[in-house]
């Protein structure tokens, strides 16, 4: 006799899936601060005219572009605590949601610092020039000048790095942190999956709502930042 599936189940489920939205949040929060960090100390190197920094720069971005962070997680959940292990250094204390954190961060840093990058290089030359030829000091012009208009560029590409990290976020449940995922993971395997279809399907409904907040979030942020900007400029 075949399963019979209950869709009318699937709203039930979505409360308790959200139980562990706070762990996704903390990742996600995390993980957005360290990458945005990390990602603008690399975007220095990249545009520093040191070629030392400049080639360490872009093989760190060219590295955590091209492994899949589901590969990096492996690397450091169970590869780092072996080699740390072998010099001496127990890591058994480390949480999981710290290592997760620390995986995404050096995965989305990558994108961060290109990000930053480009928005950097898309404000003209000629108003970088101008504020120092008016007495402006490095840091000053950076302000007043450069930031405003970098941060408009890079307003959408943010909002969308934001959204690909959340999504990411998902991960964390192959190294047994309840996350949203863990947590359908953990219900399903309640029933012994009788109700696999219907708590993923809830699942999704989750990711999807937050996903389309995030977006239509960055689009009004994005409009408010640019009105506000003509406003100042007019």
């Amino acid at each position: 006799m075949g399963h019979t599936y209950d869709f009318k189940s699937i709203p039930g489920y979505i409360p308790k899936i959200m139980k562990a939205f706070p762990v996704t949040i903390e990742i996600l929060l995390l993980s957005l601060l360290f990458s945005i960090i990390i990602g603008a100390i690399v975007t220095v190197g990249s545009l520093s005219k040191n070629k030392v920094c400049n080639a360490i720069s872009k093989g760190y971005i060219s590295f955590m572009r091209g492994i899949p962070t589901l590969v990096l997680i492996f690397l450091l959940y169970l590869g780092l605590p072996q080699v740390m292990n072998s010099i001496g250094v127990d890591m058994s204390g480390v949480s999981k949601v710290a290592y997760i954190v620390a995986c995404l961060s050096l995965s989305t840093s990558a994108n961060m610092a290109e990000m930053m990058r480009a928005a950097y290089l898309a404000v003209d030359k000629g108003q970088r020039e101008a504020a120092f030829s008016v007495g402006m000091k490095g840091f000053t012009a950076f302000r007043r000048i450069i930031f405003p208009q970098a941060f408009g560029v890079a307003i959408p590409t943010l909002g969308n790095n934001i959204i690909m990290l959340f999504k990411e976020t998902s991960l964390a449940f192959t190294v047994g942190v309840i996350d949203l995922l863990g947590k359908a993971r953990a219900i399903s395997s309640a029933s012994y999956g009788t109700n696999r279809l219907e708590v993923y399907i809830a699942t999704g409904i989750i990711f999807w709502i937050i996903c389309f907040v995030l977006e239509n979030l960055s689009k009004f942020i994005e409009k408010q930042y640019t009105r506000g900007r003509k406003k100042a400029t007019s």
